[in-house]
């Protein structure tokens, strides 16, 4: 996979699970969507929390905040997202 495409596939997966976290189904949809991202739910977790260090050093708190929810909803988000895939079937 090109090094651009695996970015911007990780930009949109970080800008996705923080719209469901704020704006959808809360930690279950952000889990929902974890449970299909596979290895690039991973990278936007470290994404989000890499954005969320640039926006307090930079003092942008208010752009700080939703990057900041998805790394402190994580351990949740992960925990459900492990369930869900417990009850698919193979």
């Amino acid at each position: 996979m090109p090094a651009m495409f695996y970015i911007c596939l990780v930009w949109e997966a970080t800008q996705h699970m923080i719209r469901e976290l704020l704006d959808g189904a809360g930690n279950q949809g952000a889990a929902n969507l974890l449970s299909q991202l596979g290895t690039i739910g991973e990278a936007a977790r470290e994404l989000a929390y890499r954005l969320y260090n640039i926006c307090d050093r930079k003092g942008w708190a208010a752009k700080g905040v939703a990057y900041n929810s998805l790394v402190i909803s994580w351990p949740e988000i992960f925990r459900l997202a492990a369930e869900t895939e417990e009850k698919i079937p193979l």
